[in-house]
């Protein structure tokens, strides 16, 4: 489903007589072509990125590392904001500090999101000149003028500093802001990980290859190298997530080969895994979105091995036997603690 927020706001805000930077996040819709060609994108998931690219926009895929060069050329910036406050204040931030004199920030969201909260944060902060574009119902559009250099900060510490979050097994685990469940071990994923011991008696470790599929900060990847799994790759479409994992695996991953990648639910995996662990998002932008598991098991399915096993924690309102029982042979669930369940499958 197209998101109208951005949508009105690419209707509102492009412009065919210079060029824009637009920031998209989680937030997905059917792109008008840029008016201008030397218009362009920045996305921190893959999956946007992509298909940013598909419609015509030149799209950088990376964590909002926001500098000059992105924004040469450009007095007009378009966000759409992000669902987590610490990444719209580091945008905001950063493109409102790059922007010259006389450029334009443009912001779109609904009510519920805090899009009140940040404009009149911004306006406080900054030398501007504000205009309530659009406001009525829930959608909000504004737009920002740059008048001077003048700008207090918005955010408080450092966005891109990876920060510890706990400790597994005698290793620093570390994240960031803009990974889900940053700030904590994700309670599904340590439940997934008292059942792993048990899961681990199936083979020798030494011997095979391992995914994490949606892989966070890394925390299932870090355990599985801990395993002494021959290969692990871990998978994620947060540019965030990306950072977090690779640094993680980099402090234990040295006789074993241990790979982070970009990846749309798993759509681009080649070969096949003995093992695969899998805590997948249910949530998509500020909506629920159950198809998102359906995406993870179908891929589940094309890379699990004969013989191998793929294991599942979700919550559990989510009917994850149902929709596994269309693809897979066998669907046990091992374990529920009426929070979580696991739920273990196999060809």
């Amino acid at each position: 489903m197209s998101d109208e927020a951005l949508l009105q706001l690419l209707q509102h805000a492009s412009d065919d007589r210079q060029p824009v930077l637009l920031i998209l996040d989680e937030h997905d819709a059917v792109l008008p072509p840029p008016q201008h060609p030397d218009s362009r994108a920045l996305s921190n998931r893959f999956d946007i990125c992509t298909s940013a690219r598909r419609q015509g926009w030149p799209c950088s895929f990376s964590d909002f590392w926001l500098n000059a060069e992105l924004l040469a050329g450009c007095r007009r910036a378009l966000y759409r904001v992000s669902k987590e406050k610490r990444v719209v204040e580091h945008v905001l931030q950063g493109l409102w500090l790059l922007l010259p004199v006389n450029g334009e920030l443009h912001l779109a969201g609904y009510k519920g999101e805090g899009i009140k909260t940040f404009a009149r944060r911004a306006a406080a902060a900054w030398d501007c000149e504000v205009t309530l574009e659009r406001g009525d119902g829930n959608l909000h559009l504004y737009s920002f003028t740059k008048l001077s250099e003048r700008a207090e900060p918005l955010q408080s510490g450092d966005y891109h500093g990876l920060q510890t979050i706990g400790e597994w097994q005698g290793c620093a685990v570390y994240s960031k802001p803009g990974v889900f469940a940053w700030d904590r071990f994700d309670a599904g994923s340590v439940f997934l990980l008292g059942y792993l011991p048990k899961l681990l008696q199936r083979g020798n470790p030494g011997q095979q290859r391992a995914l994490d599929l949606g892989c966070g900060s890394g925390l299932l990847a870090l355990a599985l190298v801990q395993a002494g799994f021959r290969e692990v790759i871990a998978t994620d479409n947060n540019a965030a997530a990306i950072r977090a994992c690779e640094f993680n695996l980099q402090q234990l991953a040295q006789d074993q080969q241990a790979l982070v990648v970009a990846d749309d639910c798993g759509a681009s995996l080649r070969g096949s895994f003995d093992l695969i662990l899998c805590n997948p998002p249910f949530h998509q932008g500020f909506e629920v979105e159950q198809t998102m598991t359906d995406r993870f098991l179908e891929a589940s399915l094309r890379v699990l091995k004969a013989g191998g096993v793929a294991l599942f924690v979700v919550n559990s309102f989510i009917p994850i036997e149902r929709k596994a029982a269309a693809w897979f042979g066998k669907v046990e669930k091992v374990a529920d603690n009426k929070l979580y369940k696991l739920v273990l499958l196999s060809h």
